[in-house]
This record gives C-alpha cells, structure tokens and sequence, in this order.
C-alpha cells in the first residue's frame, strides 16, 4: 500500500465514502489538518468506491454504511467475494449503531466500526489500531452488541450487571487504556472514570485490570 512522504513523516494514504457530501468534506478537512492524512479519494456511494479502488492503492478505508446504489455492506461483501487486488482494511463510520448492522460490517470484513458521533480522537485512535494490525470496536458499539447479546442470555453472562457507561469503560480498561486517556475519549473527568472502574470492579467481584481483562476477552468484548 501506498505511503506519501512529506519530509521525514510518513502520511496515511485514505479514501473516504460518505453519501452526505457536507460530512465527507469536512471530515476529510479535519484529517488532511493534522498533517499525517493524505486523502488519495473520495466517495459517495458505494460504487463509486469499488472504482477508485480498482486505480488507487489506499492503506485504509473509512465508509459510510447508508450509501446509494451500493450500500457499505454490499460493497464490503464485493470486495471480499471477488478478492480484488487491492484490499485495505475498511473502517466503517455510521450513524447506525444497531448490533445487526455492526455484526454484518464484521462479517462482511470491516476491521473496525465506530459512531458518527465519535470524537475525532477515537477515530485517530481507530484508525492507528487498525493499521497495527487489530481490529477496533468502538466501546458503545460494543455496548450495544453486549447489551443485546445479556438481554438473550443474561444468566450466562456476568456483564449482563453493567450499565451501557461501564460496558464502554471497561472495554477501555481491558484494552490497556489509562484512565486519563479514557477520560480525554469519552469527555468525562478522571474522578468519573476511577469510580466507573471501582463500580465495575465491586460488581464483578473482580480486583484489578488484568482481571477485567481476562473478563472481558471471554465474553468477546475485547480480543487478541
């Protein structure tokens, strides 16, 4: 994949599909500002995307999921199928946080889904988690999928007692996060975030983060 130098940087070559024009721009602003993105494309529906990749050598894809002509879906579920000759990780970023849009995002191979309503501090760090080789769920994406998945089961499943917050925080802590960069993520105070994790911590009768850890890797919150 490609990597366009600026000096002694390296910068991250994107593409960007997003059917809602004013949104696209401006996040594609927002990324070129900091200096470490190139945006190599655009795109504003999912046609238009499976083009560009046909010329371009991106080394990642953020995309909508709700595009005309070719949804986020059908493109991911394309590219997989026909084992097109480029094929960068796809972060998808969409305003729909429903556990049956997530699910099929990931089955279809994305390697990461996070909310539009995502700070742009937790897209960079999507975007760096995916490059490293990982696959990022945002922490109230897997909310919702943990949530739904307690509500079927909630007898077998210990974090069916975690609030929609704690669920968020405790993919956090088990990822390795500092409480000061949770914090900085989610826009709440460190105190906050300490009486978070001692809440969750009592309610899993559970006493430090390597535990939380083990935890949360069992039941698919976090993995590998």
């Amino acid at each position: 994949m490609g990597i366009y130098l600026l000096g002694a940087f390296k910068m991250i070559n994107l593409i960007v599909a997003d059917d809602h024009d004013v949104i696209r721009e401006a996040l594609c602003e927002m990324l070129r500002s900091t200096g470490k993105y190139n945006i190599a494309g655009q795109a504003n529906d999912g046609e238009k995307l499976l083009n560009l990749l046909d010329t371009l050598e991106p080394d990642l894809v953020i995309m909508d999921v709700s595009m005309p002509k070719l949804d986020g879906i059908a493109a991911l579920r394309k590219l997989k199928e026909e084992g097109a000759p480029c094929q960068p990780p796809i972060l998808v970023l969409s305003a729909c946080e429903e556990h049956k849009s997530v699910k099929a995002a990931l089955s279809a191979g994305a390697k990461g889904y996070i909310p539009k309503n995502a700070s742009f501090e937790e897209l960079e760090f999507a975007i760096t988690s995916i490059l490293e080789g990982k696959t990022y769920l945002s922490p109230s994406v897997t909310a919702s999928l943990m949530s739904e998945s307690a509500s079927q089961n909630e007898v077998d499943n210990p974090l069916s007692v975690l609030t929609k917050r704690e669920l968020e925080i405790l993919k956090y802590l088990a990822d390795g996060y500092k409480n000061r960069t949770i914090s900085k993520l989610l826009h709440i105070s460190i105190r906050t975030v300490d009486t978070h994790r001692s809440n969750i911590l009592k309610k899993l009768k559970l006493h430090t983060n390597a535990e939380l850890a083990k935890l949360a890797m069992a039941h698919g919150l976090i993995s590998v």
